[in-house]
């Protein structure tokens, strides 16, 4: 009888352990860490911890995520940031191809030329989240008649000088100028493809010399594109003598320049379609927007978002499965309602604080948000691809570009040999040893 006990109690106990054990791994979750430039991010990955049991998604946010990467011993699970693009930065990548057949995510819901941009070869490497663009905003009440959604560099010319008046030998209105804002002309420059891309053969020397042969730099360029944008640039008020402009600026540029469109001071000013959205709606309602275009395509900026799985990476289903979530459009809107909760809106536009690489976010839930939106909405077959510029490019931008920019375009008469003027001022540069020129080798 008693052994009889014994053995029915050694049962007991054994079977209690296998429940307990069986009840831990229902509640285990693997967990995945994503590397983001975007705090907003956060909101999404609470919403996906809510609604899953099995995977949990923990945030860290990194300045420079696609840099970082490069000496990471432990890389994170996923990435989700800008300057991913580069050839340097995609090999760094595994493929996400499973994502269109075993997670069954349609890739016809996503913008086609965003989705090309992330391929390596035939694999797609990195996925587009999220990407911005260049508007060109003007008085509403002024063109009323205009018809037309974009407008390329001669329609742009030719209005502004149209605009344009001189009184007593000053300037009393301007139509257009690609110097009230650097960032402008230099998303210009990247939709005209001058590239600005890293040079993957280049090697780092004691002292950093530069060839004769272009190959040979450490970021490459096409200097026939080079000289056609800056050539385009430099045509906007290219009657109109440089001084006089700094002039007018200096009278009026202490107000916000979509102020000095309501004033009818300047005819066109250029913005970020995120920044545009983020006016309030009285504002917005008195101005009108347009999409300037080189090439017949919309001008992104620098910072569309990817995201992609590093080799080597641990915890890759658990990547996979938030990577599926995040490019739902209703985990989208999901996003949206909770930051709308928190008031985040419209201090951020949308879940991204852009426009998303979902077309049906774009088309049902930015435009309930933004009714406006629906007055000249994105066109898919617009839409370029992002230029593949390196990781470090807000470097590469603040200390030498936008400098070289402000040069050029204030000294018209340097078009006789804008490429010869780009080598010299890039030379001197290089000569100063960048911070991401010894870092990147």
């Amino acid at each position: 009888m008693y052994r009889r006990c014994t053995f029915r109690i050694g049962i007991s106990i054994f079977a209690l352990i296998i429940i307990l054990l069986c009840s831990a791994c229902v509640h285990f979750t693997s967990s995945a860490l994503i590397w983001t430039d975007m705090p907003e991010l956060i909101i999404a990955a609470q919403l996906f911890n809510r609604e899953n049991d099995q995977y949990t998604i923990d945030v860290e946010y990194k300045a420079y995520p696609a840099s970082e990467i490069n000496n990471a011993t432990k890389p994170p699970s996923l990435i989700i940031a800008k300057y991913m693009l580069s050839n340097t930065v995609l090999k760094k990548f595994a493929s996400l191809d499973e994502l269109f057949t075993k997670y069954y995510l349609d890739p016809n819901d996503i913008y086609p030329a965003l989705l090309n941009a992330g391929k390596l070869g035939s694999r797609h490497v990195l996925l587009p989240v999220s990407f911005d663009c260049e508007l060109i905003i003007e008085n509403k009440s002024e063109t009323a008649r205009a018809g037309t959604a974009m407008l390329d560099s001669e329609m742009i010319r030719q209005a502004s000088q149209a605009f344009t008046r001189i009184e007593n030998g000053k300037i009393s209105s301007l139509g257009f100028s690609p110097r009230w804002d650097l960032s402008f002309a230099e998303n210009w420059l990247l939709a005209g493809n001058v590239g600005f891309a890293p040079n993957q053969n280049w090697k780092l020397t004691s002292v950093p010399a530069v060839s004769a042969d272009m190959s040979l730099w450490p970021i490459l360029w096409n200097k026939q594109n080079l000289e056609k944008s800056i050539e385009v640039l430099l045509s906007f008020n290219s009657d109109i003598r440089i001084s006089d402009q700094d002039a007018f600026a200096f009278v009026y540029f202490n107000k916000p320049g979509y102020q000095l469109v309501l004033e009818g001071k300047v005819l066109y000013w250029p913005m970020k379609a995120s920044e545009f959205f983020k006016l309030p709606h009285s504002t917005r309602e008195q101005l009108r927007y347009r999409f300037p275009t080189v090439e017949n395509k919309l001008i992104l900026t620098s910072d569309s978002r990817y995201m992609g799985i590093p080799k080597g990476s641990k915890n890759r289903k658990a990547a996979l499965e938030f990577a599926r979530w995040l490019l739902v459009s209703t985990n989208q809107e999901k996003i949206w309602k909770e930051m709308e909760s928190q008031q985040l809106l419209p201090d951020y536009v949308g879940a991204f604080d852009g426009f998303s690489s979902i077309m049906q976010v774009n088309e049902a839930i930015f435009l309930r948000y933004f009714p406006d939106y629906g007055q000249n909405p994105l066109l898919s077959a617009a839409i370029p691809e992002p230029a593949h510029i390196p990781d470090y490019w807000e470097d590469f931008s603040r200390d030498f570009l936008h400098h070289w920019l402000e040069s050029v375009m204030s000294n018209p008469d340097s078009r006789r040999a804008i490429d010869q003027d780009f080598r010299i001022a890039f030379e001197k540069y290089i000569g100063t040893m960048p911070d991401w020129l010894i870092s990147n080798n």
